[in-house]
């Protein structure tokens, strides 16, 4: 089972005269693929804090927090809104799936790189 020597060198030479198979990014945009998942971002108003897309999230990335309190008949109950923690976020898409009312979507966004962690948490949803 030895090979002859010098017999790697036409693939050498073909490896030499073909085109880089890698993309230029990011010096030249990137095509993303329609249903590619990236970062996932919330519709505030939509979000009626339901809390199922923490109990499906598979990385307990998202944590409900008490924002207030809502009037429900004659009752006070008290309303919570998701805290996501996107540097535990794997974009399964879960959470979105389960969105009974459209609240959350994956963007095509994925440059996340930062240096804060803090930046990592999106905190849109909190704001009442």
């Amino acid at each position: 089972m030895s090979k002859k020597v010098g017999s790697a060198i036409p693939e050498m030479i073909r490896d030499l005269v073909r085109p880089p198979e890698t993309e230029a990014y990011p010096f030249k945009p990137i095509h993303l693929p329609d249903r590619f998942r990236g970062k996932l971002d919330i519709d505030p108003v939509k979000c009626t804090g339901c809390q199922i897309c923490a109990m499906v999230c598979p990385t307990g990335c998202i944590t409900m927090q008490d924002v207030g309190t809502r009037k429900v008949g004659d009752r006070e109950l008290p309303l919570k809104k998701p805290l996501f923690d996107l540097a535990r976020c794997i974009s399964c898409g879960e959470c979105v799936d389960n969105c009974s009312f459209n609240a959350l979507v994956l963007t095509q966004q994925f440059e996340l790189a930062t240096t804060n962690k803090h930046d990592m948490m999106m905190t849109k949803a909190l704001v009442k």
